[in-house]
């Protein structure tokens, strides 16, 4: 045992890809292809799959560095309820508001079971293990400017707006999912995707693994621009079985994993970086990405506007370069 968590330190980007996608890819593969109409089997593995990179984060980084534990607090459990409860409320407005099913115990009972898990890992924040309070201390205790947040938050629907009114003006059509809902019940709708997101789906489930654990242990080897790449490569291929999944076109895929998510890629790791190593940026960004783009009018104007803005960011921080070994984003 000591051998393999000696191989772990050593090697826990290596051992994060391999562990991710070993457990994640076979539960996508039983929840989307063996049972894809059994949501009784097809929920855990699916859950499995979607919790894994940072599952996975948390095991090497408590591996990593297990010593020394310190003394236990309170807090956490306060944290770990109010969180827990918070997940729950979320998830069932959510599965109520914008699915539209009717909340019976079936539905109550193991979505707050669900819960537990987001509520956990936020708790993690005040975990005693070093490794583990590390990675998910700037969860509840963010750095940086409040500037890096917002435009974590906004930088999505302002440039989809942005290449909406320049098609309208160009004469060209754009259509708007949400154009039969009033504003209020647009900003209720976009509201809950946005936080069901960063709770269960793209937020802390993956960004803790992604950008949280991988991102600061590359940028410690490689430039910027090359850690970026090689996260956006694991993580867009771990999509795949995802997208054929969901019956997604070819080109669909290709368009979205190979374009989208480099460009989404390069403004996570900006923000990330940008926050001094902060997990809270990228957790608000994957969810608002998500809400945001998946319901506001997608323009060719606004994909050249976001493609111009990824080369800004190369270019404006010279993500050829490395960063110094002592920047709160890098992680030996």
């Amino acid at each position: 045992m000591s051998n393999l968590s000696d191989w772990i330190k050593q090697h826990q980007v290596l051992a994060f890809y391999l562990l991710v996608f070993v457990i994640s890819w076979p539960a996508m593969f039983i929840a989307f292809f063996l049972f894809p109409r059994n949501q009784a089997l097809q929920a855990p593995f699916g859950l499995i799959a979607s919790f894994c990179p940072v599952l996975i984060a948390l095991l090497i980084s408590a591996v990593a560095k297990p010593e020394p534990k310190q003394a236990r607090r309170p807090i956490r459990w306060l944290v770990f309820i109010c969180a827990w409860f918070f997940t729950w409320a979320v998830m069932c407005l959510h599965t109520g508001y914008i699915r539209g099913v009717t909340l019976e115990m079936q539905i109550l009972i193991p979505t707050g079971l669900v819960a537990l898990l987001p509520g956990w890992l936020i708790s993690c924040a005040f975990s005693r293990v070093p490794g583990v309070k590390e990675l998910f201390g700037t969860l509840l205790k963010p750095k940086g400017n409040i500037v890096w947040y917002l435009a974590a938050l906004f930088i999505v629907p302002v440039v989809q707006l942005i290449g909406a009114g320049i098609t309208s003006l160009a004469g060209g059509e754009v259509s708007f999912a949400l154009s039969s809902r009033s504003f209020l019940d647009t900003v209720i709708f976009l509201g809950l995707v946005f936080l069901n997101g960063l709770l269960v789906s793209g937020g802390i489930n993956e960004e803790t693994g992604w950008r949280g654990f991988v991102l600061p242990r590359l940028q410690a080897r490689f430039p910027v621009i090359g850690a970026i790449v090689i996260v956006w490569f694991f993580w867009a291929l771990w999509h795949i079985p995802y997208d054929i999944g969901l019956g997604t076109p070819l080109e669909g895929i290709l368009i979205n994993r190979i374009l989208y998510n480099f460009i989404w890629a390069l403004l996570f790791a900006w923000v990330y970086n940008r926050t001094g190593g902060s997990l809270l940026a990228p957790v608000i960004f994957h969810p608002a990405m998500n809400a945001f783009g998946n319901n506001l009018p997608g323009t060719t104007a606004a994909t050249v506007l976001f493609v111009l803005l990824a080369l800004a960011v190369i270019f404006y921080k010279r993500m050829w370069k490395k960063l110094p070994s002592d920047h709160p984003a890098v992680c030996s």
